[in-house]
């Protein structure tokens, strides 16, 4: 079983339902600032005596105000997510005070050597001092803040809050009166306050909710909502009013979860075209299509497009794609346009294959925390934009709707594998050869380097001590020097095979013969001997 949401937009409203709908969204929203204002802005805990006093004051019903009270689970989000970001903000200060001492040490040899360059290196030691400080600052708020136990929330949008500090900017004439609602900015920062409401579900009550119900009559969709009274006191309506509704999406899913009876939770909205329902409960998932056995399918996420490639069951790479997903520059519709599209693409590829599809287990935190630490200006958009979670859980999603396995493996040295052992010798891009080790890796397959580029270890003992990925951490620490020793030995190949000089023909004891070069390979500041076979490949 899985959680998931559809959603649907109600057409036809009449303008006593559009009453009643922004009448309960304004009592939902004013009940919910209220209640986080008395409790967790203060570090309480909600108990018995505020959700009769609120039953009370508001007029809702007990089921209302658990709706009300289970919206403030984005409290808790924040206090976890406050963790991360304290270690972040220590980050960023550890990296500002090592930019500090290395500004006043080059600011000292500087003037020491009375360089030119004194006045720019003071200036920047300047605006680092201050970037310093104001790092300080923020990290010893969010420790006060952690101690104190206390949650800021801005029911409204920061964004549109602070809208009203540049009316002109923002396009406003005007602020409006608080306790007017003429003002163009006081108008829409209440009415984003006041456009939605939650109505919880629960598998103990009859159609999986009991505020809010969906009943299909004559095969047209209707949802029974029910009014909390004071809205019925405003309105004069009945208790429940009723929406035609149609199911683009999920209608086969939400049918067998009413039959089971599962809890069905329903999140009104408002936007600019009108009110949207969405529908969240648990569903089945599909039944598995793929077949393990005849291989897996690698995926090499990147910044602008997948690199896919799909492997037999021997490991070798039969299939290769490259589906094209630019984010970057791109709003947050247009983003998921593009990801669906480019999953889409994939799901197919899986679907005829009938094979696994293989994952890395990245995760992109890091990096984009340590983005102004890096002055590549190109490389911090790449990554900014880069939504690597969101493709992540759109692929899952939709492998788990049409009953595709997928499997996470370790990203360690995938990019540096594919590059120098499969990308030449099946004509396959960095990326494709790094999908490729992805799927290899989910059948346990060992990536030993090919024969002539492994470099002899100091003792035979060393080296079957050695992990098989120890070489491959050589490799993407000094990426310059291995691809120029590679160039190099390859060079010596081929004039080897050509002029027939410095080889011998070895017999091995298969009696199979192989060519193998003895050559004096530089590594630091010792000459080590180094072997390979002409022949490439195992």
């Amino acid at each position: 079983m899985t959680h998931r949401t559809y959603q649907t937009r109600l057409k036809s409203l009449t303008s006593e339902t559009e009453a009643a709908l922004s009448s309960y969204a304004a009592i939902f929203s004013k009940a919910e600032r209220t209640l986080f204002a008395q409790t967790f802005a203060q570090g309480i805990r909600p108990t018995q005596v505020h959700k009769s006093g609120f039953q009370s004051r508001f007029g809702l019903t007990a089921r209302q105000y658990n709706a009300i009270l289970s919206g403030q689970g984005k409290v808790e989000s924040i206090k976890e997510l406050r963790k991360e970001h304290i270690q972040a903000a220590r980050e960023r200060v550890k990296n500002a005070e090592k930019a500090v001492k290395s500004l006043e040490r080059r600011l000292k040899a500087d003037r020491k050597t009375k360089a030119a360059t004194v006045d720019k290196t003071a200036f920047k030691l300047h605006h680092k001092k201050r970037r310093l400080v104001t790092q300080q600052h923020r990290l010893e708020k969010k420790l006060a803040e952690q101690a104190s136990g206390k949650v800021s929330l801005c029911f409204g949008s920061r964004k549109l809050f602070h809208a009203q500090y540049n009316l002109e900017e923002n396009g406003y004439k005007n602020h409006g009166e608080w306790k007017q609602n003429h003002g163009e900015w006081k108008r829409d920062w209440q009415s984003y306050r006041d456009r939605q409401f939650l109505v919880l579900g629960s598998k103990d009550e009859t159609s999986g909710c009991q505020g809010c119900q969906l009943k299909r009559i004559e095969g047209q969709w209707f949802l029974y909502l029910r009014l909390p009274n004071s809205v019925l006191e405003q309105t004069g309506l009945n208790k429940h009013i009723v929406l035609p509704i149609e199911l683009p999406f999920g209608e086969v899913a939400i049918e067998q979860a009413l039959q089971r009876g599962n809890a069905i939770s329903y999140r009104f909205l408002r936007d600019k075209k009108g009110w949207r329902v969405f529908i969240s409960t648990e569903v089945k998932a599909s039944k598995i299509k793929t077949i393990e056995a005849q291989g897996a399918i690698g995926v090499d996420i990147n910044a602008h497009h997948l690199a896919v490639v799909e492997m037999d069951r021997n490991g070798n790479p039969i299939n290769k794609h490259r589906i094209n997903v630019q984010t970057c520059g791109k709003s947050t519709h247009q983003r998921m346009a593009v990801i669906g599209d480019a999953v889409k693409q994939l799901i197919a590829i899986a679907l005829t294959a009938r094979k696994p599809i293989v994952l890395e287990e990245l995760d992109f935190t890091r990096k984009k925390r340590d983005l102004k630490a890096n002055e590549d200006r190109r490389y911090n958009r790449m990554i900014s934009s880069f939504a690597y979670r969101k493709i992540i859980e759109v692929i899952k999603a939709r492998c788990l709707d049409h009953g595709i396995e997928v499997k996470d493996v370790n990203p360690a040295y995938t990019s540096q594998i594919g590059k120098h052992k499969f990308s030449e010798r099946y004509g396959l891009t960095p990326h494709q050869g790094a999908a490729l080790v992805i799927a290899r890796r989910s059948q346990n397959y060992r990536e030993q380097p090919n024969r002539e580029d492994q470099t002899a270890s100091w003792l035979p003992v060393r080296k079957v001590q050695e992990h098989v990925w120890s070489y491959w951490r050589k490799v993407s620490r000094q990426p310059v020097a291995y691809a120029t020793l590679l160039s190099k030995r390859k060079q010596s190949r081929s004039a080897a095979q050509s002029e027939g000089t410095d080889s011998k023909m070895v017999s091995n004891t298969s009696g199979v013969s192989d060519w193998v070069l003895i050559r004096s390979l530089t590594v630091g500041n010792t000459v080590r001997p180094a072997i390979w076979n002409i022949f490439p490949y195992n």
